[in-house]
């Protein structure tokens, strides 16, 4: 498995790309890139992207752990964010349901919205971007 983390400040945004296998080390690890990223700053939207997730090795109880890493995280910005997940697969949408309901019960500052096509996942996050590609190139400027 592994993850691509891009920061852009000008932007406000933190964008996380997941392929592969997935595992929970990697979700950490991921994490931490974007906070020690030079770039970040708390209250950053952020965009999650599973299309290329194939499998998982995570249960409800590392899910619980990742949820508590992050609620951890979230609560020591004391800024709000908003999470947007692109999972257009079925296995992508249900991993993220499953931290969305943890999510939902441990943090205050945090929305995490999950979306199954790229284009409504960008016009919820008021991007006039046709595709994550395309936000991407914008990223990349």
């Amino acid at each position: 498995m592994g993850f691509e983390v891009i920061v852009s400040k000008e932007l406000k945004l933190v964008y996380t790309k997941y392929f592969g296998f997935v595992e929970c080390q990697e979700m950490e690890q991921a994490l931490f890139a974007t906070l020690e990223h030079s770039e970040y700053v708390p209250g950053m939207s952020e965009l999650t992207d599973l299309s290329l997730v194939e499998g998982a090795e995570l249960s409800l109880e590392t899910i619980d752990n990742h949820t508590s890493q992050v609620a951890a995280h979230y609560e020591m910005q004391a800024k709000f964010t908003a999470h947007y997940v692109f999972a257009p697969t079925d296995l992508g949408f249900e991993l993220v349901q499953a931290h969305r309901k943890l999510s939902q019960q441990s943090i205050d500052n945090l929305t995490l919205n999950i979306f199954r096509s790229e284009a409504e996942t960008l016009k919820a996050m008021g991007r006039s971007e046709t595709s994550i590609a395309e936000l991407l190139t914008t990223l990349s400027r």
